[in-house]
């Protein structure tokens, strides 16, 4: 079986010696196994392997790093091309340029990132902030509630405006929910804050909150007591965590995919990725849910106060919305839905109506 002679190549271009700036005009011829770079008064015989070839993008000019930092640049990618294919690493150059330019693979490879980066925000990050947020000690908790309550308290909340003697008794009336659970102990407080209006928060070290607005909206400190299950069971799922590695993980895709690391230095952004943890999603509410209807029944208290104190808010809601002006509305509005960790829905109103 007999081979025939590879072709010999002629290639046109510029010759950097890598000792100076200078270039000059050069050609290049390839045969028999040996290159040959011809600059006039500069001659270089080289083998292949001393000929390390830049792969090909699109049409742009191509550079062959030659010994001692010399560069020959050249503007004809077929005769590169054809130099690289008698070469031993040219199978590899010809096939990622074949694949740049297959608009077939290119498609799937959009979409598989896509799909991918969805899947990621959608299931990824929820399963790895459940996963870290158990795995986290209680002082983590601990040191993530102090600070977020701070926070609150220098932006939207102020001191509560409650007599006294009427904090001292919701606080009897709600002791006997208040064991410790998920390792934390729990600790009711009460704020005034006109932006979240009637609402209850739970953070993470299991200091729970109740506004003025929701203690005056009550028609039973029941209901008080059902919605403090409800935080509670935010608490025992460690909710609150979640949402945090949720926000701080999703920051972070976010940062990987854009290269942008100077977010995080801004304000307006750190502050948000404390408040998020406070909004829970549609299953962390049904957690949460179904832990206080089990606390609820096992201290014999009916489930019904829960859907009568959620029933007010629904109209309490829906009456601000119709006294205020647009624009404040809508900034009211996105607040509250950022920091509220009850949602009026219908479905969850039933569940509780329905409940025996």
């Amino acid at each position: 079986m007999s081979t025939s002679p590879q072709s010999e190549v002629t290639i046109e271009g510029q010759l950097y010696s890598g000792q100076d700036s200078s270039r000059r005009h050069a050609i290049l011829r390839s045969a028999a196994g040996v290159v040959l770079i011809d600059a006039g008064d500069t001659c270089l015989r080289l083998s292949p392997d001393d000929v390390e070839i830049s792969p090909r993008i699109g049409n742009t000019p191509r550079y062959l790093h030659l010994p001692d930092d010399a560069v020959f640049e050249t503007e004809d990618n077929a005769g590169v091309d054809h130099l690289a294919a008698q070469s031993r690493g040219g199978g590899g150059n010809r096939l990622l340029h074949r694949l740049e330019n297959h608009l077939g693979l290119i498609l799937a490879a959009v979409l598989i990132t896509l799909a991918t980066t969805g899947i990621a925000f959608v299931w990824g990050v929820p399963w790895t902030a459940q996963v870290v947020a158990n795995a986290l000690p209680d002082s983590v908790a601990e040191q993530v509630g102090k600070s977020t309550l701070g926070t609150l308290d220098n932006t939207w909340l102020e001191p509560s405006s409650l007599p006294e003697l009427r904090q001292q008794s919701l606080q009897a009336h709600f002791r006997p929910l208040l064991k410790p659970v998920a390792g934390q102990d729990l600790e009711v407080v009460f704020r005034s804050s006109p932006a979240i209006g009637a609402n209850a928060m739970a953070l993470p070290d299991g200091t729970l909150i109740f506004t003025d607005d929701l203690v005056n909206l009550a028609g039973d400190d029941d209901e008080l007591t059902a919605i403090l299950a409800h935080e509670i069971g935010h608490v025992a799922h460690r909710h609150g965590m979640k949402g945090m590695v949720q926000s701080s993980l999703t920051f972070w895709l976010i940062v990987m995919m854009t290269g942008d690391l100077s977010a995080f230095s801004d304000a307006t952004v750190a502050v948000p990725a404390v408040l998020m943890s406070l909004s829970y999603s549609r299953d962390m509410e049904r957690e949460a849910d179904t832990f206080a209807l089990q606390t609820l029944k096992a201290n014999d208290i009916d489930p019904i106060h829960f859907a009568n104190i959620m029933e007010r808010l629904l109209a309490a809601h829906g009456e601000g919305d119709a006294m205020e002006t647009e624009g404040e509305s809508n900034r009211w509005d996105s607040l509250e839905d950022m920091l509220s960790s009850h949602p009026v829905t219908g479905e969850r109103i039933e569940r509780f109506k329905q409940s025996p």
